[in-house]
């Protein structure tokens, strides 16, 4: 199979999984937004917030390190039983150390439903090690269904204990908790894993946790990035305008949930042909197809989420439309400031990320708390936005020199300006406006992606056949 339809046949059957994980996110919108208060919700977002912080320190990033190790040894079963052994057994001990701080910590500090965020902690932690070991054993497909079985599990208990036994926010949190334990239990019958610690080898596992440790700054430093924003806006304004701000988030991360399915193939792609005579000019090509499908995406969502903004969101909820379109921009360059790492990583230079995403969480705290008492919820997605571009520059500026990357930067530049466009449009939002701007933005990207539109329709029908 030659790269382009490698590429395109990963990326189909990893759809699968991660639509269906966004597809319940927003199914379980209206039922969050009609049957919650915006303080209970907020007060939930809050907590996932600080969930999302802990888990690379609860997992230890176990999850890197499955994905990078199995698959260097995808051939090799009695190394496959070797990482894997050593994978979880690091992930045990991380999770009991953690949970006796839990527990000493729940004497001093009172936090409602500490036990469900706590047990919602160490089970989501636990699922996200366990599905990119799937990935690393080249189990794509079992990885999607895990993830179709997850959010199926997730839309039952959030029904059931929301609607039907009239649960307060904790209820997010419970069914969270059950979604993942069953994710796991799926994992561990196709994984099939022999712990066996007489073969656990000291140089491996000191390999594993050299590897793994920086990534744990990278990932809470990106936490810092993005979701810095829930806690000062919480601190500043209280948790009713965070609750606001997370339904903005709700709706500008569609670019980013759909990101995700191309990332583990983008991922997948630099790991095999890294060492190609023509890498450079491949990872390149490949790079910047990606970021241009995703600034047409970005174009449509901002385009179309007027027609389906009030019939998707309660009342209490409406001012978050205002929002949407500079945390979505945000995400573009979210979306290339991953691509960069992902190469960096691969290459070798973690250090660079640890050190690019630290330098953007400082100045997105800084600019948030300067101006969020003058301009509100703005001042959170303005210091966004701001953070993705320097983190984004700051490693293209590294990657350039490492392997030659290139970035379309006027392709970057036109798509920018027809955003800026298209969300004026959408901020006068009226049925005809909306309409135009849906109409103009079609017909820009097909001038825009006819070449690559016809060159992706044809690797999907030789994906097809094959």
């Amino acid at each position: 199979m030659n790269r382009g339809r490698e590429f395109i046949s990963n990326t189909i059957i990893l759809f699968f999984g991660k639509f269906a994980t966004q597809l319940v996110s927003f199914l379980c919108l209206p039922i969050y937004t009609r049957y919650l208060l915006t303080t209970d919700y907020g007060l939930i977002d809050l907590y996932q917030t600080f969930i999302t912080l802990l888990i690379p320190f609860v997992n230890i990033r176990m999850d890197v390190a499955g994905l990078k190790f199995l698959s260097e040894n995808r051939n090799k079963e009695e190394e496959k039983g070797k990482i894997i052994s050593i994978i979880v057994s690091l992930f045990l001990i991380s999770s009991f150390v953690s949970l006796i701080i839990g527990v000493v910590l729940s004497f001093f500090i009172h936090i409602h439903y500490f036990w469900y965020v706590l047990l919602n902690l160490i089970i989501s932690s636990a699922s996200i090690v366990f599905l990119q070991m799937l990935r690393g054993l080249k189990m794509n497909k079992e990885y999607s269904i895990a993830c179709i079985i997850t959010s199926i599990t997730l839309l039952i208990f959030t029904m059931l204990l929301i609607i039907v036994m009239k649960m307060n926010a904790k209820s997010i949190l419970i069914a969270s908790s059950v979604a993942n334990a069953v994710c796991i239990a799926y994992c561990l019958i196709k994984i099939h894993p022999k712990f066996d610690f007489k073969i656990i080898k000291e140089s491996k596992t000191k390999q594993i946790i050299k590897y793994s440790t920086p990534m744990i700054l990278d990932a809470s430093s990106w936490w810092i990035v993005n979701v810095s924003d829930r806690t000062i806006i919480s601190f500043f304004l209280g948790v009713a305008y965070n609750g606001i701000y997370s339904i903005s988030c709700k709706f500008s991360n569609i670019l980013n949930s759909i990101f995700l399915i191309f990332n583990m193939s983008w991922q997948e792609a630099i790991i095999t042909h890294k060492n190609d005579p023509d890498a450079s000019m491949y990872i390149s090509k490949l790079g910047n197809e990606i970021i241009k499908l995703f600034l047409s995406i970005s174009l449509i969502i901002v385009a179309a989420i007027p027609l389906v903004f009030d019939i998707a969101i309660g009342k209490d909820y409406i001012s978050s439309y205002n929002y949407i379109p500079i945390l979505l921009y945000s995400n573009i360059h979210s979306i290339i400031s991953t691509l960069i790492g992902s190469i960096l990583v691969v290459y070798g230079e973690t250090k660079t990320i640890a050190k690019t995403t630290l330098i953007s969480a400082v100045i997105n705290i800084v600019i948030n708390v300067l101006l969020i008492k003058y301009i509100g919820l703005f001042a959170a997605a303005f210091s966004t936005l701001i953070a993705y571009v320097i983190i984004g520059f700051l490693r293209y500026k590294k990657c350039k020199k490492s392997i030659d990357f290139n970035l379309n930067i006027k392709l970057i530049l036109i798509y920018s300006l027809l955003f800026l466009i298209s969300s004026l449009i959408y901020l006068y939002n009226y049925i005809i406006t909306n309409v135009i701007n849906i109409l103009l933005i079609i017909l820009c990207l097909i001038i825009l992606n006819k070449n690559s539109m016809n060159y992706y329709i044809n690797l999907i029908k030789k994906v097809k056949k094959s």
